[in-house]
């Protein structure tokens, strides 16, 4: 029977259609904020924290992957995570308060922070490792269309149906993952592992706290706030006790994991490439719909390319990984995605559909190569039995520069804004001296008209520069990183 249709690989096709679920679940809530902050009753800074607490729960969860599948296995971790996730998305859906979605956000997080890690262990369990590349494929695919096709269906759905759906929709996708794990998946083996609650309660309280510094330290103004420099502190301590207690003791994570320097490597490159796609990848729909005025479903799907691009690209990057070095490969796709950020610092103040939709595929096509690749030689070399904590501690790296990467940006953009703008008032008054002599060219009735058309354009302007600023920066940071994968 072909490897695509055995019973083991529609295994990893349901855990892989899971983990999109999750991961789209971080990005499609941002479309229905307006939505949200009507129903809810809350403004821009408390409905965020609907975010924020299923980053946290996600973060401080995904670490444990290999302890609970190690305890109970797989096939047990995968559907209790399922039930849960489906559950709280449920239970989202039918929320009446902020207090209500915060909670039900925070089980969400905690259901669903497996997930990407159990696909990953599953296929290194599973599959002999000339067969691992192919079908670590579809898991990768799954993994980056999440974040790509969130704002095209969450656009779709708040457009066209009530908001309540973007957590609806993950009901029978849940319904369906249970089922097929329950009757196609095996037990895997478990072991008799005692739970260090002393080193669980370190990180939870480290992550937490360093999660909520990065996700809302540009609202409050980083290390500026007492507020921001406690959690900070906290952070740093409880982190600390952490590792002590896991290069000393024992620990919730298996701290063999960093005794392999490729995977330490390739945590590294995750989280350097992801931290500086995240922010250009987050803020891209609003830039479209801000600058250039696209209804947000539009905006949504002007990025599905990307996704295209990444189903295409993924098989032709696994082919010519056989016959060509895969660290040239991801070099290739790490400068691709460097010069289409750049390519992107060249937009102009008129928007151009057509090269919007060709370089959104480009940069699908690099960002393939750079996972896909990467996550495949990321195990080379792990012990046996670590598979599910590495696939845990790399997926933190990638969720955790996530977070970093969209606060980076945000900051970025924002300290860019009040930049620009300060330039180009400086221009724009009755002390400079061109736009002094303008003034008093026109008749006096017509300047009122003037400044009311004049102040919206620079204010477009100004966040046109802001996001040029921004994927130029990435642009550059991705090309000084290319030549990475040739240490692994």
């Amino acid at each position: 029977m072909s490897l695509w249709l055995q019973r083991r690989t529609l295994v990893a096709y349901a855990l892989s259609i899971l983990t999109m679920a999750e991961i789209v679940d971080l990005t499609i809530t941002s479309v229905a904020i307006p939505d949200l902050m009507g129903v809810l009753g809350a403004n821009i800074e408390d409905i965020s924290l609907t975010m924020t607490s299923y980053i946290v729960a996600a973060a401080v969860f995904i670490p444990l992957t290999g302890l609970m599948n190690n305890r109970y296995g797989i096939k047990k971790v995968a559907l209790t995570s399922t039930t849960i996730f489906g559950f709280a998305s449920m239970l989202c859906g039918t929320s009446t308060s902020l207090n209500q979605m915060i909670v039900y956000r925070l089980i969400q997080g905690i259901g669903g922070a497996f997930l990407p890690a159990l696909a990953q262990s599953y296929v290194i369990q599973t599959f002999e490792p000339h067969e691992q590349a192919k079908v670590m494929g579809i898991v990768t695919i799954c993994i980056v269309l999440g974040p790509i096709i969130g704002p095209v269906i969450g656009g779709y759905i708040v457009e066209n149906m009530n908001w309540r759906w973007i957590f609806y929709v993950n009901v029978p996708v849940c319904l369906l993952g249970v089922i097929l794990v329950a009757i196609l998946m095996e037990e895997t083996p478990i072991k008799n592992i005692k739970i260090d609650y002393i080193s669980f309660i370190y990180m939870a309280i480290g992550i937490s706290c360093l999660e909520y510094f990065v996700d809302k330290g540009n609202d409050n103004q980083w290390l500026e706030s007492i507020k921001m420099i406690s959690f900070l502190a906290i952070a740093i301590i409880f982190i600390g006790f952490f590792l002590y207690r896991g290069i000393t003791k024992s620990s919730v994570v298996n701290f063999k994991v960093f005794t392999n320097s490729n995977f330490i490597l390739s945590c590294l490159m995750m989280f350097l490439f992801m931290g500086t796609l995240a922010g250009g990848l987050a803020y891209f729909s609003s830039m479209l719909q801000n600058v250039y005025h696209y209804p947000v479903d539009t905006a949504g799907y002007l990025q599905a390319p990307r996704g295209v691009a990444a189903i295409i690209g993924a098989p032709i990057y696994l082919f010519l990984s056989r016959k060509i070095d895969a660290r040239i490969l991801m070099s290739f796709a790490l400068a691709l995605s460097g010069m289409v950020m750049i390519a992107m610092a060249h937009f102009s103040d008129v928007h151009n559909t057509q090269l919007i939709l060709i370089l959104v595929l480009l940069q699908g096509f690099g960002m393939i190569g750079v996972f896909v690749l990467l996550m495949t030689i990321a195990f080379i070399g792990v012990g046996e039995g670590l598979s599910s904590d590495s696939s845990g501690v790399f997926n933190f790296f990638r969720n955790f520069s996530n977070s970093i990467g969209t606060s980076i940006a945000a900051t970025t953009l924002s300290t860019q804004q009040q930049v620009i703008w300060n330039d180009i008032a400086a221009n724009i008054s009755e002390h400079a001296r061109g736009f002094s002599y303008y003034l008093h060219s026109i008749p006096a009735i017509n300047k009122f008209a003037l400044l009311n058309l004049v102040i919206p354009q620079i204010q477009q302007n100004v966040m046109l520069q802001s996001y040029l600023d921004l994927y130029y920066a990435s642009g550059v940071i991705l090309i000084s990183i290319m030549w990475l994968p040739f240490f692994l």
